[in-house]
């Protein structure tokens, strides 16, 4: 693959978030009877949060923290939870300039080490601490980890969850998250992707936590019915819906919709699924007027362009690309 398609690529990951992000906010918590009879077909505005057209919420704020930490200074936990800590307090790399979405298992991380707590201390691991608010922020450390030896795979993206949730089935999750898109950058489809994720990570998940995720390491939630899945805050849900909507449409505005129009965690399913869509298919393949939605959108731009330039140094030090 030459550099001006990774370039593409990997802005199309972050600005994807975004843009999967800002088209659930406003119908965040709704069911899917309501999405059926009202689908969402565009960016729109007020709705859960009053927000304005374009808003992402504490998904894409993260995430932009996240790829901002990793493009300045690479690889650094607490770097991480003082950008976060900067989001919640200051609104940085909020749509707005204030935080106005955060889940309790987050607050509760955050506030642990704002009382100095250590960094790899704050996150939640009990079976109730496996909501998506990792994974919902992931998608840059998943490019980060391109080319990576599979240990590494795992310990980072293992490390990156556990700053707020440090249960093994997120912490497992999220390093499935960062082979599907190593798999992806390979070239290969979001079958064959899946498929290769689960084949690494299968004989490192112990035996208690294989029930939980079948749907993702056996690639049963290819074949579900919509009316069969979930759409929840659960982490397991997140990553089968969003793989259901990519198998299920090739392009990114049907796959980010039908994200947005299963209801419920709309936001979060949306942002990661846009996450996944922009890596397939680019910064190019982001609906033009969606992306011009955004606010703050120079400052977006910029930081894409400076997480892509700091990824392929960080890869050509490692022999990826």
């Amino acid at each position: 693959m030459t550099a001006p398609d990774l370039r593409d690529r990997l802005m199309g990951s972050l600005v994807g978030v975004l843009v999967g992000d800002a088209l659930g906010v406003p119908v965040e918590f709704t069911g899917r009877a309501m999405r059926d009879q009202d689908p969402v077909t565009g960016m729109r505005g007020h709705g859960t949060w009053n927000q304005p057209p374009g808003t992402w919420s504490d998904d894409g704020a993260m995430t932009l923290v996240t790829a901002d930490v990793l493009a300045t200074c690479g690889w650094n936990l607490a770097k991480f939870m003082d950008g976060f800590l900067g989001w919640l307090d200051e609104g940085l790399w909020a749509a707005h300039g204030r935080a106005f979405d955060i889940g309790n298992r987050t607050r509760n991380s955050l506030t642990l080490y704002r009382i100095d707590h250590e960094v790899r201390d704050c996150g939640g691991d009990e079976e109730r601490d496996n909501g998506n608010g990792s994974l919902m922020r992931c998608q840059p450390i998943s490019c980060w980890l391109f080319g990576s030896p599979l240990e590494e795979m795992m310990v980072k993206a293992g490390e990156a969850s556990a700053l707020t949730h440090a249960h093994p089935r997120s912490r497992l999750c999220c390093a499935w998250h960062a082979l599907w898109c190593d798999a992806i950058l390979s070239g290969r489809d979001v079958r064959a992707a899946a498929r290769y994720a689960s084949d690494r990570l299968r004989r490192h998940v112990p035996s208690g936590e294989r029930p939980y995720l079948a749907d993702m390491l056996e690639g049963l939630v290819f074949d579900r019915k919509r009316k069969h899945l979930a759409s929840d805050g659960y982490v397991v849900s997140t990553i089968a819906a969003s793989l259901w909507c990519l198998k299920q449409h090739g392009d990114f505005r049907s796959a980010t919709l039908a994200a947005v129009n299963l209801g419920g965690d709309t936001d979060t399913t949306a942002a990661v699924t846009g996450g996944m869509a922009g890596l397939r298919g680019g910064l190019t393949s982001i609906p033009l007027e969606w992306v011009k939605a955004l606010p703050r959108n120079d400052e977006i731009m910029a930081l894409a362009n400076r997480f892509t330039d700091a990824c392929l140094e960080h890869w050509s030090r490692h022999g990826t690309c």
